[in-house]
């Protein structure tokens, strides 16, 4: 087994002037060019430059290869790294159970031989990482804090696990423990702050602040975009789902409500770009619908192509199976948003259907509205001045309500509030 491996910068201040020493804990880091890393890259960063001693616990793959849009390395800002060495060869996506297991096996004995942070951070990737820094901040007599971007295990109940047997039974006591453990938890939404309630969670532990839309600034229509040509999209109405084909989206409302519209429109485009534990059953199912010529499959693209990617897109696509609302909010909205992208959310009243519906951006369908899915294509393709004037409202709205800057200041806010409470106790 190789070494673990601990980054830090030269020039980078070794510790902030506060002396406060936070512990943080998420597997997906810089220079992952996956949109989901830069959210901790975000947090970690803005926490580091308000003067706490950032050390951030990660694993040494990247969930998605590439670049990520010029941002600037976190340990310029003083955010120490410390690696868990690669078990595996090839992509993070393959095998995933065993390498989050991996991970939190490796990565309990780093953060336990260290001397204790002032305030240990864990997002939910992995799920059990949310044990792991629950018991080590027991351990070690330290506050907690959990950036709950899933629910778990409900999230596995969700998929389908059996809620009664003995091994989710264990871990609903243990994740239960947990989150009661947390001195504060950050959830994305109000439906997701009655799911951590529903766990026994005191409501003046729960936060809510929202996630940001992630990647490169902008939008390349037109012309000057290098994938139209690259994908042969041509003159055609594009229809774009970007971001993870995971276990907790519906697509089959999708893809016959677009079976059924491409009837009406012959030039309709469907352009999913990603992967997930779903994209063999959705290759399989636009097979079966006779969709091969109109459907695309695209791999992950680094967040400096996201302005090309979603430039291609005339309306952008948000899913959510029956069972997940407040379980997971998909932050591909935000960045659809970002880029003023339309969306079309088709799925259960959850956190997405608010956003939507009160920013006025797009599309909401229930699960297997097929004949609703349908008729917004139809709506969206044939009025495209309307169209162009939802992306608009997204993008207004997300820059008066749901910026970056706006949710980074209230997590600095929140931290400094906890560590100055423990210093004064």
């Amino acid at each position: 087994m190789s070494k673990l491996v601990h980054h830090e910068r030269n020039g980078a201040p070794s510790r902030p002037a506060s002396g406060i020493r936070i512990g943080f804990l998420e597997q997906y880091y810089y220079p992952d060019a996956w949109g989901g890393a830069q959210i901790p890259r975000d947090i970690t960063t803005a926490l580091s430059r308000a003067g706490f001693d950032v050390t951030v616990f990660c694993g040494s793959e990247a969930y998605v290869e590439g670049t990520d849009g010029g941002v600037v390395d976190p340990r310029d800002s003083g955010v120490k790294i410390a690696r868990v060495p690669r078990l595996l060869a090839g992509q993070a996506r393959t095998r995933k159970y065993l390498r989050h297991l991996w991970f939190c096996v490796v990565v309990a004995p780093m953060l336990v031989l260290r001397r204790p942070f002032d305030l240990y951070v864990t997002q939910t990737n992995p799920p059990l990482g949310v044990l792991v820094m629950s018991a080590v901040s027991r351990l070690m007599r330290r506050p907690l804090l959990i950036i709950a971007q899933d629910v778990y295990p409900e999230t596995l109940i969700a998929h389908g696990a059996n809620p009664r047997s003995f091994a989710m039974r264990l871990l609903r006591r243990a994740f239960d423990a947990a989150y009661k453990s947390a001195r504060r938890i950050v959830v994305l939404g109000p439906i997701m702050s009655r799911r951590v309630t529903a766990k026994g969670v005191a409501e003046s532990r729960i936060v809510e602040i929202s996630n940001w839309a992630t990647g490169a600034d902008g939008v390349v229509r037109g012309e000057e975009n290098r994938l139209r040509k690259d994908w042969s999209i041509g003159d055609r109405f594009v229809v774009m789902y970007s971001g993870n084909l995971g276990l907790g989206h519906e697509f089959d409302t999708l893809l016959e409500g677009f079976a059924r519209a491409r009837l009406q429109l012959p030039k309709l485009a469907l352009i999913f770009v990603g992967g997930g534990g779903r994209l063999g059953e959705v290759r399989n199912r636009v097979r079966h619908l006779g969709l091969s010529d109109e459907v695309q499959f695209r791999d992950f693209v680094a967040a400096d192509l996201l302005p090309h990617s979603l430039g291609l897109a005339d309306l952008s696509v948000v899913t959510l199976r029956p069972g997940f609302e407040g379980l997971m909010v998909p932050s591909k909205v935000l960045t659809y948003m970002a880029h003023r992208a339309p969306v079309l959310y088709v799925g259960p009243h959850s956190d997405v259907t608010e956003l939507i519906e009160r920013s006025d951006c797009g599309f909401v369908i229930e699960n297997g509205d097929v004949g609703g899915v349908a008729q917004a294509l139809v709506r969206a393709a044939t009025d495209l001045e309307k169209l162009r004037q939802m992306g608009r409202r997204g993008e207004s709205w997300l820059q008066e309500n749901l910026t970056r800057e706006l949710a980074l200041a209230k997590y600095v806010q929140l931290v400094d509030a906890l560590v100055r409470r423990r210093s004064s106790s």
